[in-house]
């Protein structure tokens, strides 16, 4: 709503002042709006990327028709030709969101241009030039957008994810064998996408902060450097868990992986991932302390006892006991290290 307010507001603005410009240039105003709409982004630096690369692919369309014009009249063959050659230059990376107004500006200078291709010209390109200069002035000076709610958001989503994972592996672990449903062993896509929208959106705050006027507090970029600690979390818990969750399904399932469970290892296995969610549920709720950790700690106890006891001959009963109790002992350290770090120092779970 906000960014619909201020485009209209600047489009209002850009449209008045497009006919006060000097000489042939007043007579193109109608390209002061859509510079505006070219230039206008969700964050000031967006819209300052985002309007540049558009002048620098209008001032090189421009200059490619303008190019043809001094050949004499375009015709089919010079018509196609100069098309052709904005579409190879719009293969230019660094033009970003300008590539697709190389091919439309030689168009219309040749186009609509026409013998008055030079006046076409000026008036096209500083229309363009005060309606990117009117857009980002609107942007910057009435509330920049600050996307710091966002990340959050996402974050929330993240941990609800990994909570619901561990929860059904752990309820998997104590139905009657083999577990009925399986739809928790093929979320590996679901955990990735989770955390991939936390990265996007905590990309997209930082982007919001530069350059903006109202980030200058202090507890905003103490906010946005907690996000960037909760990604780093968070990408780090999904890679645990996807690991563990692949070696138990291949262990209860047929699949690539040669493991098997015996009997003993389900119940510990089961109670220490349930403590693991209950972890991640007290970050999530705001109150993780020691006590959450405690339990944690005594359920992996639990499971390495049961490991530790498993046969050495049984190897493929060993190795997904071994294989959780390690993932779960990295994802209850990292948790550690980012919720208690006073008390972390040294301390092994």
């Amino acid at each position: 709503m906000l960014l619909a307010a201020k485009t209209a507001l600047a489009v209002g603005i850009a449209w008045w002042l497009a006919p006060l410009m000097p000489g042939v240039v007043d007579d193109y105003p109608y390209y002061a709006p859509l510079g505006v709409l070219v230039s206008m982004y969700p964050t000031f630096m967006g819209s300052v990327r985002t309007g540049l690369q558009t002048l620098y692919g209008l001032m090189l369309g421009i200059l490619l028709g303008a190019g043809v014009l001094a050949f004499g009249t375009p015709n089919v063959i010079s018509l196609s030709l100069a098309v052709g050659a904005g579409v190879l230059l719009a293969g230019l990376p660094l033009l970003g969101a300008g590539r697709d107004y190389i091919p439309v500006a030689t168009l219309l200078v040749l186009i609509i241009g026409g013998s008055q291709g030079q006046a076409f010209s000026l008036g096209y390109g500083f229309q363009m030039v005060l309606g990117v200069l009117v857009g980002l002035m609107v942007n910057v000076t009435i509330f920049p957008p600050l996307a710091l709610d966002a990340p959050q958001a996402r974050i929330r989503r993240a941990r609800t994810i990994l909570i619901e994972q561990l929860d059904d592996a752990a309820a998997a672990l104590r139905e009657l064998w083999p577990p009925d449903h399986e739809e928790w062993a093929s979320r590996g896509r679901l955990l990735e996408d989770a955390v991939g929208e936390v990265r996007a959106a905590v990309h997209e705050a930082a982007e919001s902060q530069r350059a903006n006027p109202r980030a200058r507090l202090r507890s905003r970029h103490r906010i946005l450097s907690d996000s960037y600690e909760d990604l780093a979390l968070l990408e780090n818990i999904t890679f645990h868990v996807r690991d563990l969750s692949e070696v138990l399904a291949g262990a209860i399932w047929e699949g690539p992986l040669e493991v098997r469970l015996r009997d003993g290892l389900r119940e510990p296995l089961g109670s220490c991932l349930s403590a693991t969610a209950d972890v991640l549920r007290a970050w999530d709720d705001g109150n993780a302390g020691p006590d959450v950790f405690d339990e944690a700690a005594k359920s992996l106890s639990s499971l390495t006892d049961a490991v530790a006891a498993t046969p050495a001959s049984d190897s493929a009963s060993l190795a997904p006991g071994a294989t959780v109790a390690l993932d779960v002992r990295r994802i209850l350290t990292a948790l550690r290290r980012r919720l208690l770090p006073d008390n972390s120092a040294g301390e092994a779970v």
